[in-house]
């Protein structure tokens, strides 16, 4: 039997400040654990990430780690 795995995907987003940054990643977890399956693949795509925020804070839980990854991955 094939899974299906579930996507979140955000377009056109502004992570305007560390702090939103962190909302974000809190909303990330509760949407994953609440309507996840196994794994969830979370996607970003057209988003603006102001170049002031430090995002080597970004790293208290592993789903920080992980938003931090992808924004790195876009930037």
């Amino acid at each position: 039997m094939k899974i299906s795995r579930p996507e979140i995907t955000l377009k056109g987003i502004q992570i305007k400040s560390l702090k939103k940054a962190q909302v974000l990643s809190r909303a990330l977890s509760v949407m994953e654990e609440e309507c996840g399956i196994h794994e969830v693949k979370i996607t970003l795509s057209n988003v603006f990430v102001c170049p002031w925020i430090d995002l080597e804070k970004l790293k208290r839980t592993p789903m920080e780690k992980l938003l931090k990854s992808i924004i790195e991955k876009l930037i």
